[in-house]
């Protein structure tokens, strides 16, 4: 993808998303300078803790048929489905493993 045809994408999904209103993003108090974590050119943040999720409600992960979650502290889909699939292979932890704790 060119630089122009990923900003049309990322403003096409930031349109439609709803990472805003999720218990993650709200109850940190501090921003990113971008939302739709879910998009490959963004990933997590480093501003947000867990308190819960609404990925499953997003029209963009309907859309997209994802079915990981907790993107903006757990990365994207595909490094999500990678780790679920190495710690089961080493015989420890997903959360462990995407923590980073090997």
């Amino acid at each position: 993808m060119t630089p122009e045809e990923i900003k049309k994408r990322e403003a096409m999904v930031d349109s439609m998303c709803i990472c805003k209103n999720c218990p993650s993003y709200s109850a940190y108090g501090k921003e990113d300078d971008f939302i739709s974590y879910c998009l490959p050119s963004r990933g997590k943040s480093k501003n947000l803790a867990e308190h819960g999720c609404i990925c499953g409600t997003c029209p963009i992960y309907m859309k997209k048929n994802y079915v990981t979650a907790y993107y903006c502290t757990r990365d994207i889909e595909m490094k999500q489905k990678t780790a679920i699939v190495e710690a089961a292979w080493q015989g420890h932890s997903v959360w462990d493993h995407l923590k980073g704790k090997k």
